[in-house]
């Protein structure tokens, strides 16, 4: 009987004990999580992630793992949220769709294939004069970015220049 309980009580130590390393293991390098694609939505747009050679991960400095579609939705969602600094950004490598670390990608700028538009794709491999990643955050914040650069286009079109604002009350 004795013995009995001292096999129950160690086990019992054994299966708590294991349940709180587990608990605290997580993912505190804050790697890149698998998941399941067209089955995870973008935390900032909400749309699916569909293409592996664009998407974002962002990591808290409790390893939980949020997704995005593109790096600027993660970038732009990233500026609102309290440990930024802590946080690790994973990318897809647009050549090899492997995940990559964001400040150590060479970026592109002008890809029109990025999901949402903005026009920033990461690789390792040697590109011709790459961004930085701070120099990417530095362009979403503000707003140089293809997005904005096809809105001055459409907006600066001479085909459309015979469309006239609203008028100001009172005027005619």
């Amino acid at each position: 009987m004795r013995t009995e309980r001292l096999f129950i009580r160690t086990a019992a130590f054994g299966f708590l004990f294991f349940l709180t390393i587990g608990c605290k293991g997580g993912n505190q390098e804050q790697l890149p999580v698998d998941f399941v694609w067209d089955r995870v939505a973008c935390e900032e747009c909400k749309m699916a992630l569909s293409d592996p050679h664009y998407s974002a991960q962002v990591i808290d400095p409790n390893g939980r793992a949020y997704y995005f579609d593109d790096i600027g939705c993660a970038i732009l969602w990233l500026g609102r949220q309290p440990w930024k600094d802590k946080a690790r950004t994973w990318v897809n490598d647009v050549k090899s769709k492997e995940w990559i670390d964001a400040e150590k990608a060479n970026w592109i700028y002008g890809d029109p294939k990025t999901p949402m538009g903005y026009g920033f794709a990461a690789t390792l491999s040697p590109v011709e004069s790459p961004l930085d990643y701070e120099t990417v955050k530095k362009w979403m914040v503000i707003g140089k970015t293809l997005v904005n650069e096809n809105l001055v286009k459409h907006l600066e079109d001479p085909g459309k220049k015979n469309i006239k604002p609203n008028p100001v009350e009172g005027e005619k």
